[in-house]
């Protein structure tokens, strides 16, 4: 099994150097290139995915062809990454000449497929907000381009957008395989405040009022109240932490799934420890939401209780002076 894994890498990466030679360029790369590109398809015969994927993206750093973007995305595949892959299939998709040989037709299909295993296996998000906002999924800078879907993982995330000193913020659910649309509108600006006018002369002096007297004592809280909303904020911060501590134990068990299938981790998901780490992985996701909800309405509660206190309360009071009718509160 072994050996048929390195030869499942191995040849489409040497295809893809073969490619990128048949592509017209006639000079050698630089020799820092060569070097590096040698050293990850060594790499990559030795079964070391992640580091041949980042001596990959090194190459593409210091020259961006479709053979290092190919071979980033296919890595990332294979390591489990599927947003990653998403993202450097398409540009390899988007750099990649017609296929001309009957081996670029071939390798051409096979990116095309890996392609679409990658958006299989994770989510997309088509973010809408005001031009010139900086946009971040879960605190990373989404990097949009022109208004492309952003691959993510499927779960939950938090999408943020900021323009001149404006906030808004959203989150939404990403299944596996689908697409989300997410509408950030930021806040309008407060108007100038007008300019100060000149200053106009006091009104005439009119009848004194009627002195009012004092506001009665303003009501208590009702005792049982205030125990029923510390009860229930408590009741649910309890419930979402044991919710979070089952969501933990669910990624591990998910975690140690994924190794046991190999150092490939779960790139077949039709095997029964790759179908058992998925489930696991779905019920952390739906432990995760349940605790995240009830920590929220705890707090909910916790907030409205905490108003219900110390919220001034008292009757309104109506006088009626020499000058006409006078309006008081008591608070």
């Amino acid at each position: 099994m072994r050996r048929n894994t390195r030869l499942s890498i191995a040849i489409p990466l040497c295809i893809a150097l073969l490619s990128a030679a048949a592509e017209g360029r006639a000079e050698a790369p630089p020799a820092e290139v060569a070097r590096l590109m040698a050293q990850a398809n060594a790499a990559a015969r030795e079964d070391r995915l992640a580091d041949s994927r980042d001596l990959w993206m090194a190459v593409f750093r210091l020259q961006r062809s479709q053979v290092a973007a190919c071979n980033i995305g296919a890595l990332s595949l294979r390591l489990g990454d599927a947003p990653a892959a998403v993202r450097w299939l398409s540009i390899c998709k988007e750099i990649m000449r017609a296929p001309r040989t009957p081996e670029e037709r071939a390798l051409y299909e096979s990116r095309l497929s890996d392609l679409a295993r990658a958006r299989q296996l994770s989510g997309e998000l088509h973010v809408i907000a005001p031009a010139g906002a900086r946009i971040t999924i879960d605190g990373a800078p989404a990097g949009i381009d022109g208004g492309k879907p952003v691959p993510v993982a499927p779960g939950r995330h938090l999408v943020r957008a900021v323009l001149n000193g404006g906030v808004a913020t959203a989150e939404v659910d990403v299944p596996r395989g689908e697409a989300r649309e997410v509408v950030l509108t930021l806040p309008a600006r407060p108007a100038a405040p007008p300019a100060p006018s000149a200053a106009l002369p006091a009104p005439p002096a009119g009848p004194r009022a009627a002195p009012v007297s004092p506001a009665p004592p303003s009501p208590r809280p009702r005792p049982d109240l205030v125990a029923g909303g510390f009860g229930l904020s408590a009741t649910l911060a309890a419930i979402g932490g044991v919710m979070l501590v089952g969501a933990g134990k669910k990624d591990e068990a998910g975690h140690a799934a994924a190794r046991a299938a190999g150092p490939n981790r779960c790139f077949r998901l039709t095997r029964p420890m790759c179908q058992e780490s998925a489930s696991a992985y779905d019920d952390a996701r739906a432990y995760r939401g349940v605790g995240i909800a009830g920590l929220i309405t705890g707090g909910a509660a916790l907030g409205a209780t905490l108003g219900y206190i110390f919220y001034p309360r008292g009757p309104a009071e109506i006088s009626v002076t020499a000058g006409g009718l006078t309006l008081t509160s008591t608070f």
